[in-house]
């Protein structure tokens, strides 16, 4: 913003005495006007030593040490000027100009002041005064100055950009463009002018308007970095975050070391969801300012989007040590972040010392809210929830959690009510459509349940989260073949998201569908070698087909990589397969090590303490599993499979009782009643159970091999044969269906072959009694 400044020469006339002073100060000014400053220095210099009391020649000097940027030398000699002769009004003004190139402003300030009164209407001297003001952060006195020296020079541009510099800086920044708009007149083709214009409508939040005048800047000067860099603000202020991220990355190719550049394509970054963009840009932010606490936050916020809840817990932790009392936002998000991690008691440290540095930061409620509803503190979460919806009415997670608190207590009405209120505010809250749509469901307004699945999609037709979430819903009330359809729509979206193929695979298990699973598992192994979850998920499936010895392998695999809760119960049931139930009871104890509130750790642990038999531990195991979900009525299908290990069918009949009374979809629960009814030799009503177990389920392979047997033991052999072969169809490694169709087929002469190859595969896929009927039956 400066000015160059004016260097006086006085040229001594020629009749001067040879090797006086004024010589060498005239021999000096000849040097100076041809800009060799160094010898005009020597020359001065050699004149004073002649005549130390000669004003000018120390005024020379100073304005020759000026020149070659010795200004601390240009004050001295300007000083001795003045001492030598006080009424040198031109050494006042210059070493102002010194004590200025020195950020000696308020100096700076005096001498212009000075000046001003031996030339008092010098726009000069009141330009540079208002610049010196302004360093000094006295922006009203710089304005007052340049309005003055525009009253004196009315058509000098430069003094309405620097005056409306100045109004900005001032916050006035509606007077500033008005300036800015009478320099443009004067300069149409000063990209610095637009470029000031532009930061001041950014400033009233005209964005538009600054964009416009941003894009002026850069036509005339493709290389202003700076132009590129706050064009970019005011696009990310705008909402269009990939034009921001362009914007920057220019900026950083022009100039790298912009301050802040980096955090701010970071953040950008970040609100279009590219959260590993926005990690390595953090970094580089965090290289050039390691002390920036702000940064690790940042950063710290983007591993935690990203998933990596482990880099994420290290920044902010980083955050707080730099600067323990300064982020509360820190705390806040540490709190969810410890929430996620299931530390529950971390989380409200966090969250309390949130609220404790802003109590009326309603999201640190809403955070320790979950966190107590977590911890079965119903009433504790009740309050944090009821005062995070106080301080913002409009806290839509704080009605989406409050109706999960009230779903969990059974009161589908009231939960209803909360997630209502939380899609009003947030019309494309998937989550609580979702639990709303599963609320309408529990009421048996399928109708309305059915709604709110669909308006998830309509709502976010290209969401991949979106149509996961749907699909587990689907999945979650047993509509299988809705939950592979849903996954099928929104792997079309993304093929690579194998969240999709995981999720689907199971699902196909679940129908029955194993090869078709397998695929899906070994798909996903494919294309990420390493993926835990499909390890996991293929075990699991391996142990649906009696392939024990594999699933422990794929979940081993699977737990060495990523311990879990559910891996840990996969490994349980393995286990349990091979009728390793202390084994079992271990991997169960190392889930609930995980999640101590698991309600199937504790049914399942129950279960295998049935088959030890452990009758005492498995009930209060179930009981256990009842404490922590009420609502779940696999705890009794369960319990009723325990006590049916005992020995127990009749009690077991009331378990199973209860488990179809609360859903009466429940096609397991049928298919277990029935097996119960068949050992209590009531086979008409194990048959009705196995035919509403397949009404309610038509996938349900298991139900499909149990009436085979039945109809075998009432010697239906064309019934129990069609109901094999039903099973196997479901699922082709099903050996116990190809075993029982052989047994049948072998007793009919015309299906003996047939019934041979049955055995031959139920060997195949690892039944070792098969041989024991080839033998029998085939030889």
């Amino acid at each position: 913003m400066g000015k160059l400044l004016l260097i006086l020469s006085l040229i001594l006339p020629i009749w001067a005495i040879a090797q006086t002073a004024d010589t060498y100060i005239q021999a000096g000014n000849a040097k100076d006007k041809i800009k060799n400053y160094n010898g005009a220095i020597q020359d001065y210099t050699r004149a004073i030593r002649i005549d130390s009391t000669n004003a000018n020649a120390y005024y020379f000097r100073a304005n020759a040490r000026s020149n070659v940027q010795d200004f601390s030398g240009a004050v001295s000699d300007f000083t001795q000027t003045i001492r030598l002769k006080a009424d040198y009004p031109d050494a006042y003004y210059y070493r102002a100009n010194a004590y200025s190139n020195l950020k000696q402003y308020e100096s700076a300030v005096q001498d212009y002041t000075t000046a001003l009164r031996y030339k008092p209407n010098n726009a000069d001297i009141y330009h540079y005064r208002a610049n010196a003001k302004a360093n000094l952060k006295d922006n009203v006195g710089a304005v007052a100055d340049f309005t003055k020296a525009i009253e004196l020079t009315p058509n000098n541009p430069d003094l309405f950009i620097y005056r409306g510099v100045a109004k900005s800086n001032m916050g006035d920044n509606a007077a500033a463009i008005i300036d800015y708009d009478k320099a443009i007149k004067w300069r149409p083709s000063s990209s610095e002018l637009y470029y000031y214009r532009a930061n001041a409508k950014a400033a009233l939040k005209n964005y538009n308007g600054a964009i416009l005048d941003f894009d002026k800047a850069i036509s005339l000067d493709p290389n202003n970095a700076e132009a590129f860099y706050y064009r970019g603000n005011a696009k990310s202020n705008m909402g269009n975050n990939q034009g921001a991220i362009i914007d920057y990355k220019n900026a950083i190719r022009l100039n790298p070391k912009l301050s802040e550049l980096y955090q701010y394509l970071a953040n950008a970054k970040t609100n279009a969801a590219d959260n590993k963009g926005a990690i390595v840009d953090y970094t580089k932010a965090i290289s050039q300012n390691p002390k920036n606490g702000e940064l690790y936050l940042r950063r710290g916020v983007a591993y935690y989007n990203t998933g990596d809840k482990v880099k994420a817990l290290a920044d902010l932790n980083k955050a707080i040590e730099l600067k323990p009392e300064a982020y509360p936002e820190a705390y806040r998000t540490r709190a969810g972040i410890r929430y996620d991690n299931k530390d529950y008691g971390g989380a409200i440290d966090d969250a309390d010392f949130a609220i404790k540095s802003n109590d009326s930061d309603e999201s640190a409620y809403a955070t320790r809210g979950a966190s107590k509803a977590a911890m079965k503190d119903t009433a504790g979460a009740l309050a944090d929830f009821n005062t995070s919806i106080q301080l913002n009415p409009r806290n839509s997670y704080s009605y989406y959690m409050r109706g999960n608190i009230k779903r969990d207590t059974r009161d589908f009405h009231g939960a209803i009510e909360d997630y209502t209120q939380a899609v009003t505010i947030r019309p494309d809250y998937m989550d609580a459509y979702l639990e709303r749509g599963n609320m309408y469901a529990r009421t048996r307004n399928f109708s309305a349940a059915a709604q709110d699945y669909q308006r998830v999609l309509n709502n976010s037709p290209r969401s991949e989260e979106a149509y996961l979430k749907l699909g587990d819903a689907r999945a979650l009330f047993r509509d299988y073949q809705g939950a592979i359809d849903t996954y099928n729509l929104g792997f079309k979206i993304n093929p690579k998201n194998t969240a999709f193929l995981i999720r689907r695979g199971v699902s196909k298990s679940k129908l029955g569908d194993t090869q078709g699973a397998a695929r899906d598992f070994n798909q996903v192994l494919r294309i990420d070698t390493g993926s835990a979850d499909a390890y996991q998920n293929r075990g699991n499936l391996k142990a649906g087909y009696g392939d024990y010895e594999g699933a422990l392998a794929d979940i081993n695999k699977a737990l060495s990589q990523k311990p879990n809760e559910e891996g840990y119960l996969f490994l349980g049931n393995a286990k349990a397969g091979l009728n390793d139930y202390l084994g079992a009871i271990d991997s169960y104890n190392k889930a609930l090590d995980i999640n101590t509130n698991s309600a199937k750790a504790y049914y399942l642990r129950g279960l295998s303490k049935a088959n030890l038999p452990d009758s005492l531990g498995a009930m209060d195991d179930f009981k256990k599993a009842y404490e922590n979900d009420p609502q779940d009525e696999d705890v009794f299908v369960y319990r009723g499979l325990a006590k049916f290990a005992l020995q127990d069918s009749i009690n077991a009949i009331q378990e199973y009782n209860t488990a179809i009374d609360m859903n009466p979809n429940n096609s397991d629960a049928y298919l277990y009643r029935g097996l119960a009814k068949y050992k209590l030799q009531d086979y008409r009503g194990a048959m009705m159970d196995y035919n509403n177990a397949i009404q309610m389920n038509a996938a349900n392979k298991m139900a499909f091999l149990r009436r085979g047997e039945l109809k075998e033991f009432q010697k239906d052999n064309r019934g129990a044969i069609d109901d094999y072969t039903s099973a196997i169809a479901l699922d082709t490694r099903l050996r116990m269906a190809y075993f029982r169709r052989g047994m049948v087929r072998v007793q009919v002469s015309a299906e003996k072959n047939n019934g041979c190859l049955d055995f031959s595969k139920a060997g195949e896929l690892g039944l070792r009694e098969a041989y024991d009927a080839i033998k029998k039956y085939c030889n």
